[in-house]
């Protein structure tokens, strides 16, 4: 499977996971696919940072 694809179907589900823990704060939909969003970005900072740490520790520990 490409990574392309691989990143756009966990794009998806992550957002859909964003707008089911987002949903249980907020009363409307527009506020809660807005804070979803907003979760979403955050929660792919991290999982970019996430990779980048466990890809730089791969290459101190195991080498290149």
């Amino acid at each position: 499977m490409p990574l392309l694809f691989r990143l756009a179907i966990y794009a998806i589900v992550l957002f859909l996971i964003a707008v089911v823990v987002d949903g249980q704060h907020h009363s409307t939909a527009q506020a809660t696919l807005r804070g979803a969003a907003r979760r979403w970005v955050r929660w792919g900072i991290w999982t970019l940072v996430l990779v980048v740490v466990m890809e730089t520790l791969g290459i101190v520990f195991i080498g290149w």
